[in-house]
């Protein structure tokens, strides 16, 4: 993921839906919401991005080290996607992951 500098900021780790699109059989239909960027180039949360979760605490400890950093960008944020880098809009802003 690119800044509008063309600086790094780190790597897409996960997509964010939300449901609140018009009706799409029994749920609303999904709308992308955001992009999670973290430091390094692979990873998941596996769930624990969730204030809940927590159990089993060396995995929780682990996934919030290696996660350390992260951040959701919103999609309005995004002013270009190609298939190696997302481009950021000028004045983008970052949010905690967490849910």
């Amino acid at each position: 993921m690119l800044a509008t500098t063309g600086k790094r900021i780190g790597y897409v780790n996960d997509v964010r839906f939300v449901l609140d699109g018009p009706p799409d059989g029994v749920l609303a239909r999904p709308r992308l919401y955001g992009l999670v960027v973290g430091p390094r180039r692979r990873g998941s949360f596996l769930g624990y991005e969730r204030r809940d979760v927590a159990a089993p605490a060396l995995i929780n400890r682990f996934l919030t080290w290696r996660h350390a950093g992260s951040v959701l960008v919103l999609w309005p944020d995004v002013r270009l996607v190609e298939p190696d880098a997302v481009h950021l809009a000028a004045g983008y802003h970052s949010y905690d992951p967490v849910l």
